[in-house]
């Protein structure tokens, strides 16, 4: 469709132009009704009527006295100086003063032409150089259909997370790159933090060695799901994990670190609790040098419930961790121990 078809723009304009046609049309009339043939020009006097002749002879007397000079002899003898004769009054001019209808007629001629303006312009309006003039945009009209049926968009995808080793070899490097990486809760994730009493790690000759482990989880959307592990190990004489390994006397051996994300990390659901296994390689962090592995790997199991109800999505939690026989609970401490549930 044309643009003038579009455009609001030619349709007032045709209104326009039959409008200004109709009063210049009714103007016309009006001037051809009201505007006299001759104006100024007094109408002519009609010729005096000739008297009736007079029937028979007519006397002579008659004829020599028909008009008795005595009453003006009598008022004015000869000497006398004559008024002077009254001027003759100019019969009004018909149709009232010029002036006044030479003024209306003035007005009804200014405005015919106005009128001719307005339809002139009405006309260029409608030729084909103007109608086609691009013409501001209506403002977008508000719409009331129903809401849309479109499917929610996909949820957003899991991140990409390298994979760990499963058997690295002593002082291999390229360990700790998920070391400050977690996976976004999204709408109906979790996470969890929890440190623990002593654990046994390995049995020795003399001694034990021993940890107090700290462990992180942040689980996403989709399953998605990464794990921190942290083990300060000690060397203590004895069987058992002391309570304290600063006051039983053992020696630090140094702090293992392990990361593992899924799928090499398994983690399940039961309501707000969680529960989550695998194999994790730990690694050192050596002063001056990158984090390399230590070649150990522990088949460890974490359980993470919460310890109270739940308030805005968290509680403080209570769990235990596993290595085949050895476990080790969660301290008494509400601010160490933490979960959070989303939604």
């Amino acid at each position: 469709m044309l643009w003038g078809m579009d455009s609001p723009a030619p349709a007032a304009a045709w209104v326009v132009l039959a409008g200004a046609l109709l009063a210049l049309v009714a103007v016309g009339v009006a001037l051809a009704r009201t505007w006299p043939g001759r104006t100024g020009v007094a109408p002519e006097a009609p010729p005096p009527a000739a008297a009736p002749p007079v029937a028979g002879p007519v006397a002579p007397a008659v004829r020599r006295w028909a008009q008795d000079d005595l009453p003006a002899f009598l008022e004015a003898p000869p000497g006398t100086p004559r008024p002077p004769a009254p001027e003759r009054a100019e019969p009004p001019v018909a149709g009232g003063d010029p002036d006044d209808g030479r003024a209306g007629h003035t007005v009804a001629a200014l405005a015919a032409a106005a009128l001719a303006l307005v339809a002139a312009l009405a006309v260029l309006a409608l030729l084909p150089g103007h109608a086609e003039t691009p013409t501001a945009a209506p403002p977008p009209a508000v719409s009331t259909a129903a809401p849309s049926t479109t499917p929610p968009a996909p949820r957003p995808r899991p991140p990409d997370l390298p994979p760990v080793p499963a058997d690295p070899l002593p002082g291999e490097h390229g360990a700790g790159l998920l070391a400050a990486r977690s996976v976004p809760l999204g709408d109906d994730g979790a996470s969890a933090r929890l440190t623990l009493g002593g654990l046994v790690l390995e049995r020795r000759a003399v001694g034990v060695t021993v940890a107090y482990p700290a462990v992180s989880v942040t689980v996403g959307e989709g399953g998605a799901a990464l794990a921190h592990v942290r083990l300060p190990a000690w060397n203590c004489l004895g069987t058992t994990a002391p309570e304290d390994p600063v006051a039983a006397g053992c020696r630090p051996a140094g702090t293992e670190y392990a990361d593992l994300p899924t799928p090499a990390l398994t983690v399940t659901r039961d309501g707000d609790a969680l529960r989550l296994a695998g194999r994790f390689p730990t690694y050192t962090r050596p002063t001056g040098t990158p984090p390399a592995y230590t070649g150990r790997v522990y088949d460890l199991s974490v359980v993470a419930a919460p310890a109270g109800r739940l308030r805005d999505g968290e509680a403080p939690a209570d769990g235990t961790m596993f290595l085949g026989t050895e476990r080790a609970a969660a301290v008494d401490d509400p601010v160490l121990n933490r979960i959070r549930v989303a939604g």
